[in-house]
């Protein structure tokens, strides 16, 4: 007893009583103000007189379960909790403790809403139970109000003055401590109508919704499926402009939604306008893409139907309603859909997107028109399609004296030949496999123009060639080009449909020249066929007198052999007995009759005459001419 005695001395001598404590330690040697409070939590101990703490008796608190301690010398102590839990202070003189125990709670912010009413009233919502009950303070000199956990309170402010609505959770016997939330509002006299100004089928299950809503409104979204009128409420939606709708079935319905502003003072509701999505469903038929959408139609209600395809086209239509038949499918083609359907109210609302691809059984057009151009050893040929018809595939074959056979495939509308002979007589046909797989009939055959030429005993040509066959309307006529061996242009000659002509033309600054005849078809979109490239070669044509007269009268006074496209000429003269008389290397050089300036007489003498042409060849014309002198 003795012992027992002293601790409670040494103990209650630490403190002294004040008049804010509330709480008395176990053994009521010091009492707190507070046992429960929001963190950070201070706490006030005030020891019992009768058992002093000073410096002749020195004493140590442990506020937080540990070994820790801190002095207690003058009174009143504080001591701030700032984590949340349950503590045991403790108070030790020498050996004797007293305790109290102390739960700090977590400070959490309270969950409220504040609803706007008609005629300035508003509504407060408590959204969580975290507190024993919950003080609500309106900002505008009027009393404080205190609510139970998820309780409500309305307050009419009278004015559409802005006030910010504030609410702090408090707890009981423990601390008003704890943190408050506030929401600004602004009281309104009616509440506006909402609108629901998009709605935009994002996939399979998911709507999502643009809203003209205000803040502080309790606004209630409600839907219906597949009809316009059997609403049930859905959600309700506060302070957003935006709202998602998921877990739907979109492929298999339509939905129909309409916004409700809601007055929880007196509760009234005010309708939006009802907006509905648009079940969108495709099926392809020949050349046709079917669109077809189900959704309520409200009056007033328009339709824009945005069409996009792989091939880079779009199209944007306004059917009158469902359904519509599109007609510009092209096969093969991937075509996308999406309908948005206008409300008179400016509203919109925006299908999925839809595609198919465009088939058609359509045998392709045959193509008609080939055209060919022959180059050395190779041939050209491009030719045209029908522009409703996307090609994959083409086929050439080819004809080596009338045998055909395949050639090759391309998926170009343009095929070079570079086993090509003018000399096969080869001509071609060509069909082709749409992006639809449908096959063509072969083209009729294409025959290349084959030129050939002929140089006459005249120095003159003979060109002939072979009709050009390969279009459709067939050609207006033929021209033949004539060229020098470096390719310079001379002459053109329109022939007209005729397949031969005959070039008579002198020209002494050139002695080969090249040939190319060109068709030209009736049809003005189509180029020309060219034919291959023929060079001819003209001779010297070498031709002499066979007697001349040497008497002055500048008449056939000198005998001298006479060519065309003489590079390079010797003539040498001879008398019967084989004395050479005279020589040159002139061609315009002749000889006069003389022999060392003497006149030979009347006689028969011998030439020798060698000359090069322009082309290199060499030619040795001899033979004899009669010498006559005449008065």
């Amino acid at each position: 007893m003795r012992g027992r005695s002293v601790i409670l001395v040494l103990i209650g001598s630490l403190f002294h009583w004040s008049a804010v404590a509330q709480y008395a330690s176990f053994a009521g040697k010091f009492q707190v103000d507070q046992i429960k409070g929001c963190a950070p939590f201070t706490i006030t101990v005030t020891p019992n007189p009768v058992f002093p703490c000073d410096n002749s008796n020195p004493c140590a608190a442990f506020y937080e379960n540990t070994t820790v301690s801190e002095p207690l010398i003058t009174p009143p102590f504080t001591h701030t909790y700032t984590q949340p839990g349950k503590y045991t202070l403790r108070v030790l003189r020498s050996t004797v403790y007293d305790s109290i125990k102390i739960e700090v709670v977590s400070n959490i912010a309270p969950q409220f809403d504040v609803y706007t009413c008609d005629n300035y009233e508003v509504f407060v919502q408590i959204n969580d139970s975290n507190y024993d009950e919950y003080v609500i303070d309106y900002n505008d000199g009027s009393p404080q109000v205190t609510v139970p956990p998820s309780g409500t309170h309305s307050y009419n402010y009278g004015s559409p003055t802005t006030r910010t609505v504030t609410v702090r959770g408090r707890n009981l016997n423990a601390a008003d401590n704890c943190a408050e939330a506030g929401i600004i509002v602004t009281p309104l006299m009616t509440l506006p109508a909402p609108t629901i100004t998009l709605l935009e089928v994002l996939d399979a299950s998911t709507i999502r919704l643009e809203l003209d809503t205000q803040p502080n409104i309790l606004y209630k979204l409600g839907i219906a499926t597949n009809n316009a009128t059997t609403f049930q409420q859905l959600k309700t939606i506060y302070n957003t402009t935006v709202d998602t709708v998921v877990n739907l079935k979109t492929d298999a319905n339509y939905y129909c939604f309409q916004l409700v502003a809601f007055d929880p003072c007196s509760n009234t509701p005010i309708n939006s306008s009802v907006i509905c999505s648009a079940n969108l469903d495709l099926s392809a038929r020949n050349n046709v893409i079917d669109v077809r959408w189900t959704t309520a139609v409200a009056a007033g209600t328009t339709f824009s139907l945005n069409r996009s395809a792989s091939d880079g086209t779009v199209l944007i239509t306004t059917p009158s309603a469902s359904p519509y038949a599109d007609m510009g499918i092209t096969c093969g083609i991937d075509y996308c859909y999406q309908l948005t359907v206008n409300y008179a109210n400016g509203s919109s609302s925006v299908s999925s997107s839809r595609c198919e691809t465009g088939f058609s059984t359509d045998i392709p057009t045959t193509i008609e028109n080939i055209t060919a151009v022959v180059g050395d050893n190779s041939v050209v040929l491009d030719w045209q399609t029908d522009a409703d018809f996307i090609p994959a595939e083409f086929t050439i074959e080819k004809s080596i004296q009338g045998n055909y056979s395949l050639r090759a495939t391309t998926t170009q509308n343009l095929f070079a030949d570079d086993e090509y002979r003018v000399e096969d007589a080869s001509c071609y046909r060509i069909r082709y496999k749409d992006v639809c797989d449908n096959q063509s009939l072969l083209s009729p055959e294409a025959c290349p123009i084959r030129l050939s030429a002929t140089l006459l005993k005249d120095n003159s040509i003979s060109l002939t060639w072979t009709p050009y066959s390969g279009w459709t309307n067939g050609v207006s006529g033929y021209t033949v080009e004539k060229y020098t061996q470096d390719g310079i242009l001379l002459l053109t000659f329109a022939v007209g449909n005729t397949t031969a002509y005959v070039d008579a033309s002198d020209d002494l600054n050139y002695q080969t020249f090249v040939y190319v005849v060109r068709a030209t078809a009736t049809d003005p979109t189509i180029g020309n066929s060219v034919s291959n490239r023929v060079a001819i070669l003209k001779d010297p044509n070498l031709f002499h007198p066979t007697a001349f007269t040497p008497n002055g009268d500048n008449l056939n006074d000198n005998f001298t052999v006479f060519g065309q496209y003489v590079a390079g000429f010797e003539m040498k003269i001879f008398n019967r007995w084989g004395e050479l008389l005279f020589t040159t290397d002139n061609i315009q050089t002749g000889w006069d009759g003389t022999f060392r300036g003497n006149e030979m007489p009347e006689g028969t003498y011998a030439f020798i005459a060698h000359i090069t042409d322009r082309a290199g060849r060499t030619f040795k014309r001899s033979g004899s001419v009669l010498l006559l002198r005449k008065d």
